[in-house]
C-alpha cells in the first residue's frame, strides 16, 4: 500500500471516529438532559443527579477531542444546557 494510499484510509479511519465520538457525546447529552429535568420529588436522594452531573463532567472532557468545529460549538450549546438545568434543580433543591 503506498503512503498515500496509506494517509487516505487514515484519514477515512480519523472522520470515522470523529463522528462516532460526536454521536456518543450528543447522545450522552441527552439523557444528562432527561436525567437533570427530572423531578425533584422522584429523585429525593439527589441519586440520577449526581448520574446527570456525572455525564456532564465525562462529556465536557471528550469535547475538546471533536475535531469539527461546527459539531464542538453545537455540542457545547447542547452541553452548556445541561449545566444550566443542572444549576436550576439544584437551586430548586437548596431552595425547598
Amino acid at each position: 500500500m503506498s503512503a498515500t494510499a496509506q494517509l487516505s484510509k487514515l484519514s477515512e479511519l480519523r472522520a470515522k471516529t470523529d463522528r462516532d465520538l460526536v454521536r456518543i457525546i450528543d447522545n450522552a447529552v441527552e439523557v444528562g438532559l432527561l436525567i437533570a429535568a427530572t423531578d425533584t420529588h422522584v429523585d429525593s436522594a439527589g441519586r440520577l443527579y449526581g448520574r446527570a452531573d456525572k455525564i456532564y463532567a465525562n462529556t465536557l472532557t471528550l469535547l475538546p477531542k471533536v475535531e469539527e468545529m461546527s459539531e464542538r460549538r453545537r455540542l457545547a450549546g447542547k452541553l452548556k444546557q445541561l449545566r444550566d438545568t443542572l444549576e436550576q434543580r439544584r437551586a430548586q433543591v437548596a431552595f425547598v
